[in-house]
Parts: C-alpha cells; structure tokens; sequence
C-alpha cells in the first residue's frame, strides 16, 4: 500500500465524514421511504435490503473515517496516535464500494415495483451509474 503524508489522509477522512453522512441519510430515507410506501413483491424486498445494506456500509464507512481523524489530529493521545490506519484505510474503502453499489442496485431495482418499462429505464441509468463510480476507481 501506497505510504500517504498525515495531513492528507486526515483530508480525506474528513472528506469521507461528509460524504458517507449524506450518502447514508440519503440510503437510509430510501429504505425508510421503501418500507412505507411500497407495493410488497420481491422488487420492493431486494430494494429495502439493498438501501438497508446501503446506508449501513457508509455507517462504517463514516466510523472509520471518524476513527483515522482521531488519530491523526495533531492533539491526540499517544495512545491513539499509535492507531494502525491500514486496516481504516481498508475498511473505508471496501465499505464505501459497497454502500455505492448497493444504493444503485436499490435505485435499479426499485423502478420494477411500478412497472416494467421503469424498471428497464432505472436497471439501466443504475448501471451506466455503477460502472462509471467504479472506471473512477481504477
């Protein structure tokens, strides 16, 4: 792994708190949204688990995040300071992965609760959504 300077991954973690906060908001008033006001089939049911799985992944995205800005603040403890980032690191970057494809798949796959045609238009906009996030990756 890529030895990054202090004051640049607190950037990032810092970036990621604000993110994942609103990616996380936003999965979870899908799920919630989801659970109140759709029609009960197996659309609705992979959509609810996929935003639920969504707005959890950038709830460890964003304690994660918090954690590395703990400990590489410039006031911290010893003992935190001497926190190992790589496995943060890690963790941050699988669990954002994750909360990006499961909030598209919910996006995807809710447009098939109200009809087929929608859910065509929705399964392919999330798609042409997911493989571009993931291009950005690489």
């Amino acid at each position: 792994m890529v030895q990054l300077d202090p004051a640049y991954q607190l950037a990032l973690a810092d970036m990621m708190i604000g993110v994942c906060s609103f990616l996380g908001g936003f999965s979870a008033t899908i799920f919630v949204t989801l659970l109140t006001l759709a029609k009960p089939g197996i659309f609705a049911r992979i959509a609810i688990g996929a935003s639920a799985f969504a707005a959890v992944a950038f709830i460890i995205c964003l304690t994660s995040a918090v954690s590395i800005s703990f400990a590489l603040h410039p006031n911290a403890p010893t003992t935190i300071r001497e926190t190992p980032l790589a496995s943060l690191q890690v963790t941050i970057a699988i669990s954002f992965m994750f909360g990006i494809a499961a909030m598209l798949g919910s996006i995807g796959v809710a447009g098939w609760i109200r009809s087929r045609a929608l859910g065509i238009f929705t399964s392919v906009i999330a798609g042409i959504g997911l493989l571009m996030a993931f291009a950005q990756l690489t």
